[in-house]
Order: C-alpha cells, then structure tokens, then sequence
C-alpha cells in the first residue's frame, strides 16, 4: 500500500526539520542533539519524533534529498548543455549549489547506501557528460570517472575550507585543476593508472551510528 500523503502543515513541519537539521549538521557535526534541531525548526519533539525516531533518520532522510538533488542537475545539465561544456557546467554547479555541504554530511554521500544510489542514479548521466566533452576535444581523453570523483571531493574539502573567510574563492581552485583535464595540458603519459571509481566511491567515512 503506498504511503499516505503528509497533510500540509506535516509537510512543512518536516521540511523545516531537515532544513534545521541540515543547518546545524553543517555548522557542528554530530555534537548536536534532537532537541536543539527540534528548537530551531521551530516544532515541539513529540513532531520531531513522529517523522524521524533518531539522528540516523534524519541523516539518511537529508542524503536521499542530496542524492535526488544531484541526480536532477546532473540529467538536466546533460541535456541542455552543450557537450563540450556540460561536464565543466556540472562541476561548478553541484559545488556551488550542494545542499549536502559540510564534511559531517558531504563525506556521507559515499558510504553504505547512499553511495550505491550515487553510483546507480548520478555515475551514468555524468559519465555521459564525461564522454561527451572527450568528444568535443575539451577533456582529454585518459581521463576517468575516478579522476572526476577524486576532483570533486577534493574540491568539495577546499569550499568547506574557504568559503566562509573568501566566497567563491574555490572557483580559482577549481579552474586550475580542470585546466590540467584539458587536451592542451598533456605532456608526458600520466605516472600511474586509474582507480576504479567503484573502489573510491567506498571511501567515505562511515561510523556505527550517528544518534
């Protein structure tokens, strides 16, 4: 039996749930407790509860948001972006615009399930936009999904870093990494071979729990 629709107040009670406990996950990590999400989502903790029974719950219901979230840009810039520009495209705006940022969360989306979902769900549109721009000549053409994935982590650790004391300071990281993806950057052959993106895709921190 499908589940039944959440009434409009109960929509919008958990909404502001994960909106308070993405905030606070970001900001602290896991040194924060229920009821001070509770507190700033503006909800008693009986409300809390009934959606989500732990801090688990609510990480897990913040990844599948993220995961939806990336999966959407990522077909939507594939489409309607130029080949020879959708992967650059994508990069800059999933960094931009993640929802999941912040090393507690970030790290999180590849581990255990989430990580599965990435790999099903966002790996092909993106690996797609990848083969795309080596056929356009903008990527050169021994780059793999490894070294994307490494890059976007990566840089994911430097917005963390600064952006806060510089905004959109990354950027300039970001250019100066993608300028070595390009045809024109190749030199000799590079020193050692890919990762499977699979095998990286399992790094992310895990712990027992998070509640």
């Amino acid at each position: 039996m499908p589940a039944r629709p959440l009434r409009r107040d109960a929509e919008l009670n958990r909404a502001r749930i994960l909106t308070a406990a993405r905030e606070l996950f970001v900001e602290r990590g896991n040194d924060v407790g229920v009821e001070e999400i509770a507190r700033r989502a503006g909800v008693g903790m009986g409300t809390l509860y009934r959606r989500f029974p732990n801090k688990d719950a609510l990480v897990e219901a913040i990844l599948r948001s993220t995961v939806d979230d990336i999966r959407e840009l990522a077909v939507t810039v594939a489409a309607t972006e130029p080949a020879a520009s959708a992967l650059h495209c994508f990069v800059v705006r999933v960094l931009a615009a993640d929802p999941c940022h912040g090393a507690f969360l970030a790290q999180r989306l590849w581990s255990g399930h989430t990580a599965e979902r990435m790999i099903a769900e966002v790996v092909p549109p993106v690996a797609a936009m990848l083969a795309g721009a080596q056929r356009a000549g903008t990527v050169r053409s021994d780059v793999v999904l490894a070294d994307l994935l490494v890059l976007m982590r990566s840089l994911r650790l430097v917005v963390d870093l600064t952006e806060r004391v510089a905004p959109g300071s990354w950027r300039r990281s970001l250019e100066i990494i993608l300028a070595g993806f390009r045809p024109d950057s190749r030199g000799e052959q590079l020193p050692v071979p890919a990762a499977a993106y699979t095998a990286l895709a399992g790094t992310g921190e895990t712990s027992p729990s998070v509640g």
